[in-house]
């Protein structure tokens, strides 16, 4: 006997995944590209700051992309 599972679907991994591509373009934006309000207070490239920021704008991409791809694949 088949049964039919009537499960509604749920759109949070697609708010997640906007949420986390909005994001990671701030953090890639800090990262690559900065202002000059931050270039004068960091002047240094190699400094801690940039690289969390470019560190953590990829890895906010990546999982912009999962939640995307999980979105997609259980709707």
């Amino acid at each position: 006997m088949a049964r039919n599972y009537h499960v509604k679907g749920t759109r949070s991994y697609l708010i997640a995944s906007v949420v986390l591509v909005v994001l990671a373009a701030w953090f890639i934006k800090d990262g690559w590209f900065p202002s000059e309000h931050w270039l004068t207070k960091y002047p240094d490239p190699a400094d801690n700051f940039y690289a969390f920021n470019k560190t953590t704008g990829v890895l906010m991409a990546i999982a912009a992309g999962v939640c995307a791809l999980i979105h997609i694949k259980v709707r």
